[in-house]
């Protein structure tokens, strides 16, 4: 009788346990400082979209790669995803045999824009130096194909505002522009008259290249071990851009929770932008951070005719389609 008793009152205390203490661990490594383009994690956490998942919204930056920063604690057996660019991840699979797996598409198109000042028709109007931050140059490269050292010397672009110090300068013809920050800036300075000359804009889609961009992922052993983990995360996840785009003005203030410096009224403009790309007709059927193979047999395909690879890597082994979100834009 007495150890009935004793067996109650275990579970009582249990029961009564704060729920942080019974939730699951998980860390997301986010690709850059955070900012309006990773604000589905702080929103999902302040809002309460994971439930009882302690979930750690990691920023990025400079010289910090997801991809080594997400593997170092998988191998140290936690819970853990990260957000990159679906080449890098091919590339660190295929190169560095590193089992990762993309579970999420946040951007179904490209956010870059090439920003000139001069005017270019075809991918041979390309010379020179061009200007894009490290790791973001195989578009450009694609775009000009195999032979794109004997046309553009790719430099890391730096100084100020917005990293476009050096294109405003006249250093280089050409850069790369988020259309979320620093093509924003570029219009902004525009309007002001700072910029008196004519500039150029370009997609990439323009030049033949049409790439999903900042991807979720994590490891084939995280899917394999805990998939109603990443099914709740993923649904969470995309319930926070949802409602970020739905309450702008809330989702800046959350932000400035998570990053004091940044500006509120550039964050809440790029979130139109941002909107652009992740809701699209694939999205809208699908639900946001769909995985569109299409997607991923293009940016293979582009990959081969450009020379990274001397024959079509595996990309349907980088993906799964399994955890769709549900979330309607």
């Amino acid at each position: 009788m007495r150890l009935r008793w004793w067996s109650l009152l275990f579970v009582v205390l249990l029961a009564g346990w704060p729920a942080a203490a019974q939730g699951v661990k998980v860390a997301v490594i986010e690709s850059w400082f955070i900012h309006n383009e990773s604000m589905g994690d702080p929103i999902a956490v302040e809002r309460g979209f994971y439930g009882d998942l302690r979930v750690e919204v990691i920023g990025g930056g400079p010289g910090l790669s997801p991809i080594d920063r997400t593997m170092a604690k998988a191998r140290a057996g936690e819970i853990v995803f990260g957000v990159d660019y679906p080449q890098n991840i091919l590339e660190a699979r295929e190169r560095q045999r590193l089992p990762l797996v993309v579970v999420g598409h946040d951007f179904q198109k490209s956010a870059m824009r090439i920003v000139c000042w001069s005017p270019k028709r075809t991918a041979g109007d390309f010379r020179g130096r061009f200007a894009t931050w490290i790791g973001y140059d195989k578009p450009i490269k694609a775009v000009v194909g195999r032979n794109w050292q004997r046309q553009i010397q790719v430099v890391n672009q730096q100084g100020d505002p917005a990293t476009l110090g050096g294109w405003l300068a006249k250093q280089y013809d050409c850069a790369s522009a988020m259309i979320y920050n620093e093509l924003l800036v570029i219009q902004r300075l525009a309007r002001e008259g700072r910029i008196k000359d004519r500039y150029y804009v370009y997609s990439y889609p323009q030049f033949g290249v049409d790439w999903p961009e900042n991807v979720l992922f994590t490891t084939e052993e995280i899917v394999a071990k805990h998939p109603q983990v990443v099914q709740r995360f993923v649904t969470a996840r995309y319930r926070g851009f949802a409602w970020g785009f739905a309450n702008r003005e809330a989702a800046a203030d959350i932000l400035l929770k998570y990053n004091k410096n940044l500006d509120r009224r550039h964050e809440i403009e790029g979130m139109e932008a941002i909107h652009s790309i992740m809701v699209t007709p694939y999205t809208r059927q699908h639900g946001l951070g769909a995985v569109d193979p299409a997607a991923w047999d293009r940016l293979g395909r582009d990959l081969v005719r450009a020379g990274f690879y001397a024959q079509t890597p595996n990309v349907r082994a980088a993906y799964t389609t399994r955890f769709r979100s549900g979330v309607r834009p």
